[in-house]
C-alpha cells in the first residue's frame, strides 16, 4: 500500500527484519498480530524480499520497504542497525510517530532509543529467548541490550520462559508484557490428506512423520533423520518429511543419503504459507526436537523461544514431539497435546515416534488437545487485543 502520511493520529512503526514474504516464526507472528490491528495507526518498516510488491499490494495497512541487509554476519548486524537508526529518524519526521515497536533488541532496539533521545518518540523492543546467551558475552552487547531496555515502555518477550531469561538478567517483572504467538484455527483444521499431496510425494499407505520449519541447527532436524533409522526397523513405511528451506539443508542431505535413508527422507524445500494445512495434515506426528545452537558461530546459544509450528501442528490436530529446550514447553503440553524429549537422545526421539505411531488412540487424543487448545488459548484475535494495549 502507498505509504502517505497520515497526520490526523498518532502511528506506531514497527521497525522488523522479519515480515513476510520472509519466512520465519517471528515472520508469521508479526504479521498476524499486526494486520489485524487498526489499520489508520500502523505502519511497517522492513527489508525488501523477493516477491514483496506483491505482498504489500494485497495489504491495509502501509508497508516500506528498504534495502537492509537480512544476514546473521557480523557485518550485516551492524547495518542493519545503521540503517534502522537511518530510517526511523526519517520516518519518525516524515509522519507522525508516536510509538516505535522494535522487532529485535540490537538491530532495531538502537533505533528507537536514538529516536526517543532526539525526537521524544516512545519505543517497546521484542525480545525472543537467548539473546542474553548469544550477546551477553560481549561487554559492549550487554551495555548497549541494556540500555535499550532501560529506555523502552515495554519489553514484549514471546513467552513465560523468555520472560524469566530477562528477569534473571536483572529486568523487573513489571517493565515486560508477554505476548506469546497465536493461530488460525480456522486456517489450520483438521481434513482429509490432500490427493495431490499423497500422490506427489508417493505417501500411499505410509506413515509420516514431519518438520515444518527453517533448516537451521537448533530445530533438531538431524536428530530425527538418525532416529528415522530406527524407527523404519519397527514401523518400516515411515516418511520423514522435512517442510522449509535453510542453511542446513545440504548438511542434512548429506547425513540422510550417509545413512540410506533416501526413500524414506522427503525434502519438500520452501512451501507456501498458503499450503501449509495441506502438508500439516498430511502427517500422523509432528516432530520438532528442538535444542541449543552449539556450531555456528553467530547463532551460539540460539534456541526456541516458544515455536508457533507446534500450534500450528496442533490446530490441524496432529500430536506434536518437542524438545526440552527453551519455551516450546508453553507451546506443547507433555502428556496432553504432545511429548517432550531429550532433543539430544535418538534413542528416545524414535522411542517417543514409534509410541505415538503404535497408539492410534493416544495419537489422536493428543491431537484433539492440540486442537481444543488452539481454539481456546491462541486465537490472533485475542492476541491482538493484548497487543493494542501497548500500540
Amino acid at each position: 500500500m502507498n505509504d502517505k502520511p497520515q497526520n490526523s493520529k498518532k502511528i506506531s512503526l514497527l521497525i522488523t527484519n522479519d515480515f513476510p514474504p520472509i519466512v520465519s516464526g517471528i515472520s508469521t507472528v508479526f504479521y498476524q498480530i499486526w494486520k489485524r490491528l487498526p489499520t489508520g495507526r500502523i505502519m511497517i518498516l522492513a527489508p525488501k524480499a523477493p516477491g514483496c510488491d506483491e505482498f504489500d499490494r494485497k495489504e491495509p495497512f502501509r508497508i516500506i520497504r528498504k534495502r537492509i541487509p537480512i544476514g546473521e554476519s557480523g557485518r550485516a548486524k551492524i547495518l542493519k542497525m545503521i540503517f534502522n537508526i537511518f530510517y526511523a529518524l526519517c520516518y519518525a519526521r516524515k509522519y507522525n510517530i508516536g510509538k516505535l515497536h522494535c522487532g529485535q533488541i540490537l538491530s532495531a532496539g538502537p533505533a528507537g532509543l536514538v529516536c526517543k533521545k532526539l525526537l521524544g518518540v516512545k519505543y517497546s523492543v521484542y525480545v525472543y529467548g537467548s539473546e542474553t546467551v548469544r550477546f551477553g558475552n560481549s561487554q559492549l552487547m550487554t551495555w548497549l541490550m541494556k540500555k535499550v531496555i532501560k529506555e523502552a515502555e515495554e519489553l514484549v518477550p514471546n513467552s513465560e520462559f523468555t520472560m524469566c531469561e530477562f528477569e534473571r538478567w536483572g529486568i523487573p517483572r513489571k517493565k515486560m508484557v508477554t505476548i506469546v504467538p497465536g493461530v488460525d484455527s480456522a486456517f489450520f483444521h483438521p481434513q482429509e490428506k490432500s490427493p495431490r499431496l499423497v500422490e506427489k510425494y508417493g505417501l500411499q499407505n505410509k506413515q509420516v512423520v514431519m518438520t515444518v520449519g527453517r533448516l537451521d541447527e537448533r530445530k533438531g532436524h538431524d536428530m530425527v533423520i538418525q532416529a528415522i533409522k530406527q524407527v523404519t526397523k519397527r514401523f518400516p513405511d515411515t516418511i520423514y518429511m522435512i517442510v522449509g528451506k535453510g542453511r542446513e539443508e545440504q548438511r542434512l542431505k548429506n547425513l540422510a543419503d550417509k545413512l540410506r535413508l533416501h526413500d524414506h527422507v522427503i525434502f519438500t524445500g520452501f512451501v507456501l504459507d498458503e499450503s501449509l494445512p495441506d502438508y500439516y495434515n498430511l502427517c500422523n506426528v509432528f516432530v520438532l526436537p528442538n535444542r541449543e545452537t552449539e556450531s555456528h558461530d553467530q547463532l551460539k546459544g540460539d534456541y526456541e523461544g516458544f515455536g508457533v509450528v507446534f500450534l500450528e501442528a496442533g490446530a490441524c490436530g496432529k500430536p506434536a514431539i518437542a524438545g526440552n529446550s527453551g519455551g516450546s514447553s508453553e507451546a506443547v503440553i507433555d502428556g496432553i497435546t504432545g511429548l517432550i524429549v531429550d532433543p539430544r537422545s535418538e534413542d528416545e526421539i524414535a522411542h517417543t515416534i514409534e509410541r505415538i505411531l503404535a497408539d492410534k488412540s493416544f495419537a489422536n487424543r493428543l491431537g484433539m488437545a492440540g486442537r481444543h487448545r488452539a481454539e481456546k488459548e491462541f486465537d490472533w484475535q485475542h492476541i491482538a487485543k493484548t497487543m493494542e494495549c501497548i500500540l
